[in-house]
């Protein structure tokens, strides 16, 4: 919104709504150097210990020019779950209905944005009620060898997994009373 003020044949325009929206803007931050206290994790993420982990499934890895990566169509699944596995904290069930969480992974190839090849997601869903909880992201690099594509997608999935490692065994919150 714009005021616009007539003085002695000039015309001052005052930007209003400017003002306003830096404002708004200012107000809804908190004061510089105040810590912003952390909204609370999902308490299932902490408690879940039966894990479901589905297949998002990844596009087409194969291509006119080849295979993207090594392995099958169903790389990045077989190696989370491989990965979910070998650490042990969560006993893998094959139903979705006896599982506490379950973890959604899959791959999706970027719409050319080098230097982003493609998106590796993990999301965390509440079987119950169907609600993502919680959703990882990770972008998996450009590289125009094979053996390199690899690398960067191990590398996406390593920090995926490093990151639901932190977020579970962080302290869990204390329940209110």
């Amino acid at each position: 919104m714009t005021a616009i003020i007539r003085r002695g044949g000039r015309v001052l325009s005052v930007a209003v709504g400017i003002a306003l929206a830096a404002a708004a803007a200012v107000a809804g931050q908190p004061p510089k150097g105040a810590a912003v206290t952390p909204a609370p994790v999902p308490a299932r993420i902490f408690s879940g210990r039966k894990v479901f982990i589905s297949n998002l499934g990844e596009e087409n890895l194969q291509t006119p020019l080849g295979i993207v990566f090594s392995g099958n169509a169903d790389r990045v699944y077989n190696q989370f779950y491989a990965v979910m596995k070998d650490w042990g904290r969560y006993e893998l069930v094959s139903d979705p209905g006896d599982a506490d969480l379950v973890f959604e992974v899959g791959f999706a190839f970027a719409q050319l944005q080098a230097p982003e090849m493609g998106r590796l997601r993990l999301d965390i869903r509440d079987p119950r009620s169907n609600v993502v909880l919680w959703t990882f992201t990770e972008y998996v690099q450009v590289a125009l060898r094979k053996g390199n594509r690899d690398k960067n997608l191990d590398l996406a999935m390593g920090v995926i997994v490093g990151g639901l490692k932190d977020l579970v065994t962080q302290s869990a919150p204390a329940p209110k009373p």
